[in-house]
């Protein structure tokens, strides 16, 4: 008879997997991370990783979701209480721990098109929809928060954020990504706020 478990230990088994995800998509991408390998690094067993996701596709799909609902709140916090006498380097700060974060988590390996489309093709529908339309929802809520609504200018500016996101997929060719990253970001902000 299979274990039966409270919610608080489902919540930190479905954490600890998220944690052991971001891992391995560090260490070996999605194609080369196998269920076995996740449930050796939380400790239980097989079948109990198949009580919470249908595959590892899902719990990566899970763990960019939970990622960035956690953070989104802690940044629109962030822009609730911004310096107006610093505006430049307060949303330089923000938008540097947006990005410095996503590279931390390891979840930025699922930009490189290669390892999200494996993902894609074990979705269903409805989840290949939701993950289209996330994309690009933090910058969208940032944006409407700046009363921006030139296409023009919101496209661009997406199109340059995400840049910063695919310099962290060639991380190895940056001598310094952190540095890189916040005056990559700075030059973005001063665009943003001209």
């Amino acid at each position: 008879m299979p274990k039966i478990y409270t919610k608080e230990e489902k919540e930190n088994i479905r954490r600890e997997l998220q944690n052991a995800s971001r891992e391995c998509l560090k260490r070996y991408g999605v194609r080369h991370t196998t269920v076995d390998e996740l449930v050796k690094m939380v400790n239980i067993p097989k079948g109990t990783f198949y009580l919470f996701y249908n595959n590892k596709e899902q719990l990566f799909l899970d763990t960019l979701e939970t990622f960035s609902n956690n953070e989104e709140e802690r940044y629109l916090q962030m822009l609730e209480n911004l310096d107006e006498n610093h505006i430049v380097t307060s949303l330089s700060t923000v938008f540097y721990e947006m990005a410095y974060s996503f590279y931390k988590s390891g979840l930025y390996n699922l930009l490189d098109d290669n390892q999200m489309n494996i993902i894609m093709r074990h979705l269903n529908d409805d989840e290949k929809e939701r993950v289209k339309k996330s994309r690009y929802e933090y910058i969208n809520k940032i944006l409407y928060y700046f009363s921006i609504d030139d296409d023009r200018e919101i496209a661009s500016f997406k199109t340059a954020f995400n840049a910063l996101f695919y310099i962290m997929l060639h991380d190895d060719a940056v001598e310094d990504i952190e540095g890189a990253l916040k005056t990559l970001i700075r030059g973005l902000v001063l665009q943003l706020v001209e």
